[in-house]
């Protein structure tokens, strides 16, 4: 009873029975980093000289000292609204700190007393309980909007790192007791939670596949290409895509009829305009291309179109890769069905043309910046583009 439960993943509250406060109320972010920075530190007393500096930033002119007082005043008149029957702030020896004899129940700790008693446990079904418990208990960033103050910089790292390793040993001894739904939800989380860990989306697409979900790896495994793209301006890496490959074609029956075949092969609802594809099968429709073209004599035509900012100066990440949203669009819809394009880079499509010259793939670059024009808004951002003739006698 009368314990204080503090969550730090995700949005910061304290609670003590049925009563909470929480940073999603209208206060002051200097007292709610005031409270936040006693809280981790509950185990010892604070110096006012510390806790200035982590409150530095108040208005020029004000007394450090006096604007300290000011700010525990007021954070002790928002903790009277827990209704604890003991001073939650106290003063000792000019030093401020969390009353020690309150219990308090914080998230992060037990969150890493946890990870520690799974990772030192010698049996799996035990050492799964408790990782799984651990994980369940990470629920977002550790103080996720005082993320840019630094002290809180390192917390955060050093709490999303137990996370990960936590998520991975979870996925082992999920996969050695093929737990497949256990392992999807687990991945389905850690990629919302951290997008850019690829091992997570290997292994999420892994499960999918396995349980026979084949369209759901597909669509996992392109809205990673996606994220790195816009995120690094590169693919996934080559295990991903090997897998990703092995998801598109499972293995068939060893007989099939030519029309289950035939229907399988067709693309069941036919996009509008060109066909996007990724860069690695781009590579491949070109290559045939090009040994057609060695037979045939007919020249493959190959555009270039590339974001860049105007003056020569740099655009923002944001700025590109919304303006690269709106460049697939307008390429998609000013190009034949049979024409093929790609992203090769954060800021470049890649297009081929089919049955075009110089002249008329000219037509249709201009076609395609023109629409551009009319969609893109940030005038901060301008389109170039190259074309160059390729025929297979050239290699």
């Amino acid at each position: 009873m009368n314990k204080l439960k503090i969550t730090m993943f995700g949005e910061f509250s304290v609670s003590c029975n049925e009563n909470a406060i929480s940073e999603h109320s209208k206060r002051s972010k200097k007292l709610w980093l005031l409270l936040q920075y006693l809280l981790v530190n509950h185990t010892r007393s604070v110096t006012q000289s510390e806790l200035i500096d982590v409150l530095s930033g108040e208005d020029e002119g004000v007394n450090p000292a006096s604007a300290l007082k000011t700010q525990i005043h007021r954070l002790r008149d928002v903790l009277s609204e827990l209704k604890h029957p003991l001073p939650v702030i106290i003063c000792v020896n000019g030093a401020y700190c969390i009353n020690p004899e309150i219990e308090l129940e914080i998230d992060s700790e037990i969150f890493e007393r946890t990870f520690k008693a799974a990772d030192s446990c010698d049996n799996d079904g035990e050492k799964l309980r408790l990782i799984l418990e651990a994980i369940n208990l990470y629920t977002g960033e550790f103080l996720v909007k005082s993320a840019y103050e630094s002290w809180v910089v390192s917390l955060n790292t050093y709490y999303r790192s137990v996370y990960g390793k936590a998520v991975r040993i979870a996925l082992q001894l999920l996969y050695a007791s093929a737990k497949l739904h256990d392992i999807i939800a687990i991945c389905s989380k850690a990629a919302a939670l951290n997008p850019y860990d690829e091992y997570v989306h290997y292994n999420y697409i892994k499960a999918l596949a396995e349980l026979g979900d084949y369209e759901s790896a597909k669509k996992q495994y392109e809205i990673v290409s996606r994220l790195m793209m816009n995120k690094f301006g590169a693919s996934p890496s080559k295990e991903l895509t090997e897998l990703y490959n092995s998801a598109a074609n499972p293995q068939k029956s060893t007989r099939s009829d030519i029309d289950v075949i035939i229907n399988d092969l067709i693309e069941q609802r036919p996009a509008a305009g060109a066909f996007f594809c990724e860069y690695q099968i781009f590579k491949h429709l070109y290559q045939l291309e090009i040994r057609d073209s060695q037979r045939t004599g007919i020249s493959i035509n190959i555009c270039l179109l590339t974001i860049d900012g105007n003056n020569g100066e740099s655009p923002s990440q944001n700025s590109v890769s919304k303006a690269m949203q709106r460049l697939q669009n307008c390429i998609s819809l000013s190009l034949r069905g049979s024409d093929v394009f790609s992203r090769y880079n954060v800021s470049q499509f890649i297009v081929m043309l089919s049955n075009t010259n110089q002249q008329t793939g000219d037509l249709v670059m201009k076609r395609i910046e023109k629409a551009f024009r009319s969609e893109n808004t940030n005038k901060d951002i301008e389109l170039h583009y190259a074309f160059k003739t390729t025929r297979g006698n050239d290699y």
